[in-house]
């Protein structure tokens, strides 16, 4: 027995799934984590004048903001990526920057103790896009697991899904699917998040944090990841990075995988995600 509920929110079309529960009940819940993501877009959309991420897009430089809890715990974990992926990944990366500010340097401070953001950019530009979308799923499935519901599936879009325990007791997993034409493969998640970055939909606007330029790659990315946040902000950064980066980065960081699409489809797989298809 398994529920789709659906909604509209962050530009984009969300799914929740929740199975082995009576409809009503699973409505309820559903209704409870559309709450929370709206909620959520009201603190990381930079298209809501009063959210902490519009408020701090209009610092001056050296000016502070306050934040809340779930900006905060969003902007750490994107910084977490920034470090892993060598800045592959960046919210800020648009961000005008003083001459003097080095490379390696961030376009804002974070302060977790005082939940402030201080901008060090002369004109700060910071983008949830390919982070927040993943950082409400984690929440909404917590508010699940809080409504005692166990087994469910969310995305964002199609192209970022968070699967919990299975649907039945018999399933390995949620079958999800990745790759392309007849390379495609079905991937069972479970306990875990898989997200993918690609110019289908919105043509080449993923740009390289550390240049400035497009990204030369046209074939789509994949993260396999413990949560969305990770996942989402991975598969960005995966279609920045040249292949040896990502394997070693796969190879380092033994809970995260990653697939490729060649130019003639191919699919190549690496760390935690190869061992989830080989099972």
């Amino acid at each position: 027995m398994m529920h789709t509920f659906q909604h509209e929110a962050m530009a984009t079309h969300w799914e929740v799934i929740i199975a082995q529960q009576e409809n009503g009940y699973a409505q309820y819940a559903a209704e409870a984590t559309f709450r929370e993501l709206d909620r959520l877009e009201t603190l990381l959309s930079r298209f809501i004048e009063s959210s902490d991420i519009a408020r701090a897009n209009h610092l001056e430089i050296g000016e502070t903001t306050a934040i809340s809890d779930e900006t905060l715990e969003c902007l750490l974990i994107a910084a977490d990526i920034s470090l892993v992926t060598g800045r592959a990944f960046d919210p800020a990366y648009h961000s005008l920057r003083p001459a003097d500010l080095a490379t390696d340097l961030t376009a804002y401070t974070l302060d977790p103790t005082a939940h402030t953001l201080t901008s060090r950019a002369t004109q700060l530009h910071l983008d949830l896009g390919a982070v927040g979308k993943g950082y409400a799923l984690d929440r909404m499935a917590e508010i699940l697991l809080d409504w005692a519901i166990p087994s469910a599936c969310l995305n964002a879009g199609g192209s970022s899904v968070l699967a919990l325990a299975p649907p039945t007791p018999t399933a390995s997993g949620w079958p999800i699917g990745l790759g392309e034409g007849p390379h495609r493969r079905t991937l069972s998640l479970k306990h875990a998040s898989l997200s993918a970055s690609g110019t289908a939909v919105q043509g080449p606007h993923l740009i390289d944090p550390r240049t400035g330029q497009p990204s030369p790659r046209v074939t789509r990315t994949w993260a396999f990841a413990p949560n969305a946040a990770q996942a989402d902000a991975l598969s960005t950064a995966f279609f920045i990075m040249e292949q040896s980066t990502i394997t070693a980065l796969c190879t380092a960081h033994p809970q995260v995988g990653a697939a490729l699409t060649s130019l003639t489809g191919d699919l190549s797989v690496y760390g935690a995600l190869r061992t989830q298809l080989d099972r």
